[in-house]
């Protein structure tokens, strides 16, 4: 028997289940149907939520960013806090990585996390930013310039230009190149030496 639910619980329990297949089976190899039948739900039902599994993957990676986000807001050196809670050279969980095996799979959750990290992370890094930024400075295009750095990481990671180590050592020269813009970028150096290794 079918548990009903509210609407955005439904949604949310679509968007868990397919994370879960997306990292057992692979993207390529999830199919609408398989994540149909871990939700328990009708054909219907599913695609009354979500119109293909390219939409559930925007609203996966989205439910991701949103973690990301919850987990910098409050913190007094946000930058930081996103760097330790978000980079598996830190010690964070690799997500969704392994689950995407072909060039225009890659593509897919790099579209989506750029999205993600627009629309998401932007305003709330930001906004933690301002108080920590010198005068001249703007927040929200330090934030910008943040944001545009790791998206070229994540993609040379991704698709294969570059290996662990080289984009630790980018990360920590990027690092360094923002610290001219931030008040007391003690922890930010302490950081990129932690990424130089």
């Amino acid at each position: 028997m079918r548990t009903r639910l509210a609407k955005e619980d439904r949604k949310a329990n679509i968007v868990v289940e397919a994370k879960s297949l997306f990292q057992t089976l692979g993207y390529g190899q999830t199919e609408m149907e398989d994540i149909r039948s871990a939700c328990g739900i009708s054909r219907g039902g599913l695609y009354h939520h979500f119109a293909n599994k390219s939409a559930i993957l925007d609203a996966v990676v989205k439910a991701e960013v949103s973690d990301l986000v919850s987990s910098i807001e409050g913190e007094a050196d946000p930058l930081v806090a996103l760097l330790r809670n978000g980079s598996v050279h830190l010690g964070a969980q690799e997500g969704l990585l392994a689950a995407f095996k072909t060039t225009e799979e890659k593509r897919a959750y790099l579209s989506a996390l750029d999205q993600a990290f627009s629309e998401d992370l932007l305003p709330v890094l930001a906004a933690g930013l301002e108080p920590l930024v010198v005068s001249g400075a703007r927040a929200d295009h330090v934030a910008e310039l943040f944001v545009t750095i790791n998206a070229h990481i994540n993609r040379r990671v991704l698709m294969g230009g570059w290996s662990d180590a080289e984009a630790s050592h980018f990360a920590a020269t990027a690092l360094m190149a923002l610290t001219p813009f931030l008040k007391a970028p003690v922890a930010i150096n302490e950081l990129a030496q932690t990424l130089r290794g």
